[in-house]
């Protein structure tokens, strides 16, 4: 038998394989790379769909294809989703001759994929990316069009890839269909950090107002002895660029808040061993890479959002639902070292058990065979 091949449609994933020259990536591109490497690895003929940056075409970065679609600045509007958008996604698409095709996120690309999965008789797989992508009005996808498409391409999924029993219930009660659980995956580094140490307080997401930023700045405000830090990614124009702009001028009246912008990972590794209490302010997530990264060094969360419960049930810091309560929260525990290294080691052990790569891929491996076997032969 031949070796499964898999294609990821992955529209913004090659910055993250550009050696820092290209400074953006999100949730969904992170967790995607992790797997396409993990997968390849594996033995899997792995492809990836991505945007032109400029890169080879069928370039391969980590054992991975990458297929070059279209350029984010090219044609010209309106016309522009026909072609290059559309006219060169679906070639790139079919060029790698997949027996699975797998999406993240509730999305136009999840529809392309699908529909070239169906005419060359392949699987298609999607994975929810948000929890947004499972309710039933779609709250993220604007364009009448865009709800329309990706309906049909959830509908006829050949399986859905859930990241918690939050998603799988919610889609199985608004949709009426089933998921199977595989959760993100983490690497663990190989030492933890010391959260008892008297380091800075870490917040790592995009600047963007749905990540609500501005909670972090009043946290800064109100504990002018703390050391705080923001990092992320910064928005590419024409997304809206108030939320950096908010950050770095109340970062000028803030001698104890330092921004910076899009980090490598080596660089956000680098934070987390040095802090000692991550913040994350977003009310709505999947199961973000940035709280879990922070888990996986052994760090304490003080959160607006609780990721599957995790956090409740396994002490691995606070949630919070106001921007007072966050202050209240951080203060209680900046005061008490001990008590973050105990939640410290707790999330360590947490994001080992439950987030491993083995385990996420032996999961998500068990799906995608599944799924190949019932649309074509692999001999």
């Amino acid at each position: 038998m031949r070796p499964l091949r898999v294609c990821f449609h992955a529209p913004l994933l090659w910055p993250l394989w550009s050696e820092g020259r290209i400074a953006f990536t999100g949730g969904a591109e992170v967790q995607q790379a992790h797997l396409a490497r993990g997968l390849a690895a594996r033995g899997i003929e792995m492809s990836v769909v991505s945007c032109d940056y400029g890169q080879p075409d069928g370039a391969v970065a980590h054992g991975v294809r990458v297929l070059r679609s279209y350029r984010l600045d090219a044609g010209l509007p309106v016309l522009r989703f026909f072609h290059p958008r559309l006219s060169r996604t679906l070639a790139a698409l079919h060029r790698a001759d997949a027996d699975v095709y797998y999406t993240r996120g509730a999305s136009l690309e999840a529809a392309t994929a699908y529909e070239v999965a169906r005419a060359r008789g392949a699987a298609f797989v999607f994975g929810v990316a948000h929890d947004l992508d499972v309710v039933a009005s779609l709250p993220r996808l604007k364009r009448f069009r865009d709800r329309v498409w990706f309906r049909r391409a959830l509908h006829g999924a050949d399986a859905i890839v859930a990241q918690s029993l939050h998603q799988q219930q919610t889609l199985k009660a608004e949709s009426g269909l089933s998921s199977v659980i595989v959760r993100n995956l983490v690497h663990l580094p190989e030492a933890p950090a010391d959260p008892g140490q008297p380091g800075p307080i870490v917040w790592v997401a995009t600047y963007k107002a749905s990540k609500r930023p501005e909670w972090f700045l009043e946290l800064a405000r109100a504990l002018p002895g703390e050391r705080f830090i923001m990092a992320g990614v910064v928005p590419i124009p024409p997304e809206p660029l108030d939320a950096w702009e908010q950050v770095r001028a109340a970062a000028a009246s803030l001698p104890n808040l330092e921004v910076r912008g899009y980090q490598e990972a080596d660089a956000v590794a680098a934070l987390h061993r040095a802090s000692s209490l991550f913040v994350h302010t977003s009310p709505a997530e999947g199961f973000p890479n940035s709280v879990l990264e922070a888990w996986s060094h052994g760090v304490p969360s003080v959160c607006a959002f609780d990721p599957e419960g995790a956090i409740r049930e396994h002490g691995l810091g606070e949630v919070v639902d106001s921007s007072a309560a966050l202050i209240e929260a951080v203060r209680g525990w900046i005061a008490d070292a001990e008590r973050r290294r105990a939640a410290g080691r707790r999330a360590r052990e947490y994001a080992r058990q439950m987030h491993s790569p083995d385990r996420v891929l032996d999961d998500l491996v068990a799906v995608f065979d599944r799924v190949a076997r019932t649309r074509r032969p692999l001999g």
